[in-house]
């Protein structure tokens, strides 16, 4: 009797908690309909072992959200690689038209511009509270494909910086659990009756929100006459964990905390001012213990990069470093790394790959989308010359070397007869000429005479590849009319 008369209590206690926590929910449906958007993109890339062929459309889907009139917020993601964007409001069946007005791959976000004339009302912008509500339930919204306001519920787990699905970027991620509904393509998530963030991957367990924080930063950047990117690592920082590790850097023996630089870039922020041994302290006052992590007021230990995140492209942030036993302070200016000034592009969302085809040889430049042919574990399958250049080169970019040119495969035809085996050759040199970039080498080809042939000089023991340059117009067009090649080169403008 008394123990059911306890289980009785327990039971009654449980059940007040709960409706307690459900009465507390706010539903945000209604007004929300004025708010949301469901997103049909169409889009395209190109084949990347036949880099003139485009590949056929495809339509996919999104969500999005009203943070102006006729401005939508979404990630990035949703339309990469976009040839037509279109939304739908709720309760209407006709598309408007929609323009890309600004997109971070870095921060994972874009602003869509809608086609104002097409629009009978303007819609009801929202507003994002920053906010971190953790252990909390949140209702993310979106409008779906049937014109249906659809919610989801989960729980606020934990703040991490994690690395980009759409970039090399490493950010600030709101981690969602016990999701009722998967979500993870734009949806807006709120917290009783604010929005603190909006998806950008979901499972069907979880999902990872991109937060206020950084929402506010990228619309009030967009605001601004000129877009200012903000901050991205050009260092490797180490853990410093090991007591001899630190004897050898000269890290005074009072001081426990602090990350080695292992490896510095070419590009990025502390590129030009940090040296490979340099142990950082702190960052912008921010004391960083011996994995790289301060402790934030409401994240708690989070790694460094989200100090970087915080700051605009070209602002200073003090360094505190040890430099050869000396502790010093650094003014390194914040530096936001453009996927297009990579040695190795990581991305290259919208653009036709660079290459060109000569007497059947498909040259392209080598970026992150080719290496993708190799798959996501690609350090067993790709060739190990590639793959150091990925690995470990990517991020070093010089005036000697802007981009790595490559033979990737040979067209066979009378002018190869004998070279049609070659394929995945990096190119060093052409007529001696020590090739810079895409461009260089496409302007050295050009500028051999007519009566002389292209003598084409590529890294490790590899032979020589001679193309003589007389008739070479004629067999060209003969390629490219028996393997269909519409266009013999494409470079950037």
């Amino acid at each position: 009797m008394k123990r059911n008369f306890c289980f009785n209590v327990v039971f009654l206690l449980c059940s007040a908690v709960l409706g307690n926590c459900f009465a507390a929910t706010v539903d945000l449906s209604e007004p929300m309909k004025q708010s949301l958007v469901y997103l049909e993109v169409s889009s395209s890339s190109y084949d990347l072992s036949q880099p003139w062929k485009q590949t056929p459309i495809l339509k996919k889907s999104g969500y999005g959200c009203a943070v102006g009139p006729y401005e939508i917020l979404t990630i990035a993601e949703n339309v990469a690689n976009a040839t037509f964007v279109q939304t739908r409001r709720y309760g209407e069946n006709a598309y408007i038209a929609a323009t890309v007005k600004r997109v971070d791959y870095e921060y994972n976000l874009c602003l869509l511009q809608l086609d104002k004339d097409a629009m009978s009302t303007p819609l009801a912008p929202l507003s994002f509270k920053e906010s971190y509500p953790k252990g909390k339930q949140l209702t993310s919204y979106w409008l779906s494909s049937g014109n249906h306001l659809t919610t989801a519920r989960s729980t606020l787990d934990r703040a991490e910086m994690e690395r980009s699905r759409v970039s090399f970027a490493t950010t600030l991620t709101y981690f969602a659990t016990n999701v009722s509904r998967g979500f993870g393509d734009g949806q807006v998530c709120c917290h009783e009756k604010y929005a603190i963030g909006i998806a950008a991957w979901g499972t069907e367990s979880g999902a990872g929100i991109i937060p206020s924080e950084m929402i506010n930063r990228f619309l009030n950047a967009c605001e601004q006459k000129s877009y200012s990117s903000f901050a991205t690592a050009g260092f490797r920082a180490s853990a410093m964990l090991d007591p001899a590790m630190r004897t050898y850097l000269k890290v005074p023996d009072d001081i426990k905390h602090g990350v080695y630089v292992s490896d510095v870039y070419s590009i990025g922020t502390g590129s030009k001012e940090l040296k490979q041994g340099d142990v950082i302290l702190s960052i912008n006052g921010q004391q960083l213990n011996a994995y790289g992590r301060y402790e934030h007021p409401e994240y708690k230990r989070i790694s460094f990069h989200h100090i970087l995140l915080q700051t605009a492209d070209g602002n200073e942030i003090p360094f505190k470093i040890v430099r050869d036993g000396k502790i010093i302070t650094l003014d390194i200016t914040a530096e936001n790394i453009k996927s297009d000034n990579m040695l190795i592009p990581y991305y290259s969302y919208g653009k036709q790959p660079e290459y060109k085809v000569i007497g059947g040889y498909v040259f392209q430049k080598l970026n992150r989308d080719y290496m993708g042919m190799y798959g996501s574990n690609m350090s067993g399958k790709a060739p190990p010359h590639l793959y150091h250049y990925q690995r470990d080169l990517a991020f070093k970019p010089s005036t000697k070397r802007e981009d790595i040119v490559i033979l990737s495969y040979v067209l066979p035809a009378e002018i190869n007869l004998g070279y049609q085996q070659l394929s995945q050759l990096v190119v060093d040199s052409v007529n001696g000429t020590k090739i810079i970039s895409m461009k260089h080498f496409v302007e050295t080809v050009n500028n051999t005479a007519d009566d002389e042939v292209i003598k084409i000089s590529f890294e490790m023991d590899t032979p020589v590849l001679i193309i003589p340059k007389m008739h070479l117009n004629s067999t060209d067009m003969q390629i490219a009319q028996s393997y269909g090649i519409t266009k013999m080169m494409h470079l950037d403008e």
